[in-house]
């Protein structure tokens, strides 16, 4: 029996490949590139907000005061208007929703006995017609007289 041997493997070990060496470094450039990007977006978006900022104060406080003069002419008007619509539209719908509020309970009687009253009806409708036709089965049906005048003559000849 012959054999082959295997011959054992040289205990040298290969160079690691360049990549390795990068792989290791690659968390700590990911998380460096994510703050950068952070920063310059809170940086640019810091830049935006104070610059229009001021030239916005500037120009909204003197409309703000304008409206409230505005505003303060309009007030009898702005009431009026308010009580139009207390009157015309919210007092009536209002009302209504009580009202309907109040009478449902009466409305569900009402439909349940509507239809309790359909249910009831077409049984007794049904009970009555089952009754008839058990009536007809013990009914013995006559015969016509002119059978029965038959029936005689041929008996007596």
């Amino acid at each position: 029996m012959t054999t082959s041997a295997i011959p054992p493997a040289t205990s040298i070990d290969p160079e690691p490949a360049p990549i390795s060496a990068l792989m290791q470094y690659t968390p700590v450039i990911a998380s460096n590139i994510v703050k950068i990007t952070s920063s310059s977006f809170h940086l640019t978006s810091w830049l935006i907000r104070s610059s229009f900022s001021y030239p916005k104060r500037i120009i909204l406080s003197p409309l703000s005061v304008l409206l409230s003069v505005f505003l303060y002419l309009l007030a009898p008007v702005i009431v009026f208007v308010q009580v139009l619509l207390d009157v015309l539209v919210l007092m009536p719908y209002n009302s209504v929703i009580y009202l309907v509020d109040a009478i449902y309970p009466l409305y569900v009687f009402c439909g349940v006995a509507c239809i309790t009253g359909v249910i009831v009806g077409v049984l007794a409708r049904q009970l009555v017609f089952w009754l008839t036709e058990l009536g007809k089965l013990d009914e013995v049906p006559e015969q016509p007289i002119e059978l029965v005048a038959e029936n005689v003559k041929w008996e007596e000849v």
